[in-house]
């Protein structure tokens, strides 16, 4: 027995000494292997010397702590060490060796637990029978261990504490943890509800911070997207159905609203509204993709038996409130100016012209590259309660290619027809649009204007130049 293994019994129980050490060791080495795992705290012990694994556990035979027991698992190397450690997460204690196969193996067994696996909980104790050649206040000021001991200094008693202390901070620190990673879980799940960009705004760290009355101001475009029909799709389902149907819907256009750098701020029915605060263009690129992924989501629905659906975007830029209103027990996220009820109207005007995009002027004079997307000046409008009329255009990059190219074709016959129709101009107006629907006789927009011209002429109403009203 070597000289440390002899100075950790020395302050022993006098049956301890005067048992056989073999017969006692292995017997309690069996025992220890047979402890159910998740009623016992693992104890790794790390040491070159088979003497001292022993010995330790001959110390701790009888050890509870918290009603738990222990159950050893032994490293001779720190190799050996390491590998160990990587597939026991749950390891509370290591009783650690510093000179193993090389001078320094414990201690690089020390920074592969912190700086790889980054472990911060395991609680590590060095135990060194060379105290001179590591000398203690380096290693505790140069390696993250808990504590650093000599061989000989580890009696029953000292190893005994020294073991309890240990295990309680490892407890506390797995208590901090799991409150951490809970509140991390509530913190992502708040998000759904209340979108962190939301939060941001306000200069919130989360939710817990955000306080009734919190608002700021911004310009911003808004995005208001509906389910052309909703209404008499959701007659012929289920309520299940209905929210399988949205949820189905909403989590193949959700994405790329995120994709393009905005954020959702509320679901209206089979209606979205989302804000992007960066740029007029991510919205217009977002509502584009959006299409196209109608379009997959199409294929799907047919394969399956479902008709397809479409949806209408409204695009409008301008400045806004952000903030929190209710009362002290119910209070919610919300977005208030005369932007938001414009985008709104705006997105209704797409079931108006039978169109799947349209975007205000405003829009449109944020984007450095109008030309680059395939739009035509669909009208202006008079907002209820505003003197200035607002222009809207069509934008139809997310139209089937086909229609791309017949509105590209046609072009010029509706912009001429548009100008005739606000010179009063009705008959050669409808001449225009209807060139178009010769080509195109999918263009509802044209066949929206003819049917108006046809109107005012019978009916002989002179038009303003405001247009109608939304």
């Amino acid at each position: 027995m070597s000289e440390a293994s002899k100075n950790l019994l020395a302050a022993g129980d006098d049956e301890l000494i005067a048992a056989g050490d073999d017969e006692l060791i292995f017997a309690e080495e069996d025992e220890a292997e047979q402890k159910p795992l998740e009623e016992s705290w693992k104890i790794l012990i790390v040491d070159d010397e088979i003497e001292i694994h022993n010995i330790t556990k001959l110390a701790l035979n009888d050890f509870k702590f918290e009603g738990k027991t222990i159950t050893f698992i032994s490293a001779f190397s720190g190799k050996e060490a390491k590998e160990i450690i990587q597939n026991n997460y749950d390891i509370a204690l290591i009783l650690l060796d510093v000179v193993m196969e090389t001078e320094e193996a414990g201690l690089e067994v020390v920074k592969y637990i912190r700086d790889i696996l980054n472990n911060q909980i395991v609680r590590i104790i060095l135990r060194t029978g060379q105290p001179g050649q590591v000398p203690e206040d380096v290693v505790i000021v140069s390696y993250d261990i808990n504590d650093y001991k000599t061989k000989t200094e580890l009696t029953n008693k000292k190893l005994f504490t020294t073991v309890v202390t240990a295990l309680r901070a490892f407890r506390s620190l797995n208590q901090i943890e799991s409150s951490k990673s809970e509140l991390e879980k509530i913190a992502a799940a708040s998000a759904r509800f209340v979108p962190r960009e939301f939060l941001k705004f306000l200069k919130r760290e989360s939710i817990v911070d955000a306080r009734l009355g919190d608002s700021v101001q911004a310009e911003m475009t808004i995005m208001f997207a509906d389910i052309r029909s909703f209404t008499s799709l959701s007659e012929s389902m289920s309520p299940r159905e209905n929210f399988e149907f949205l949820n189905s819907y909403l989590s193949r256009v959700g994405p790329v609203i995120r994709e393009y750098n905005g954020f959702i701020d509320k679901y209206i029915g089979d209606g979205i509204m989302a804000l992007f605060p960066n740029r007029a263009e991510d919205a217009v690129q977002a509502a584009i993709e959006m299409q196209q992924q109608v379009k997959i989501y199409n294929r799907h629905r047919q394969n399956s038996g479902y008709q397809p659906i479409s949806i209408g975007i409204g695009l409008h830029t301008g400045t806004l409130m952000l903030g929190t209103i209710g009362e002290a027990e119910r209070m919610e996220s919300t977005v208030i100016s005369d932007a938001v009820n414009l985008a709104s109207r705006v997105e209704g005007l797409t079931k108006l012209y039978g169109v799947s995009i349209v975007a205000s002027v405003q829009t449109l004079c944020r984007i450095d590259d109008p030309q680059h997307y395939k739009c035509r000046f669909l009208d202006r409008v008079q907002v209820k309660g505003k003197q200035t009329p607002v222009a809207v255009f069509e934008i139809y990059d997310g139209d089937s290619a086909t229609m791309i190219e017949l509105k590209a074709q046609t072009q010029t016959y509706f912009e001429q027809g548009i100008f005739f129709h606000y010179q009063q101009q009705f008959a050669q107006a409808r001449q225009m649009f209807l060139r178009v629907l010769q080509v195109n006789k999918y263009d509802k927009a044209a066949s929206f204007y003819a049917e108006r011209c046809d109107m005012l002429m019978k009916n002989a109403v002179i038009m303003t130049l405001e247009g109608i009203e939304i």
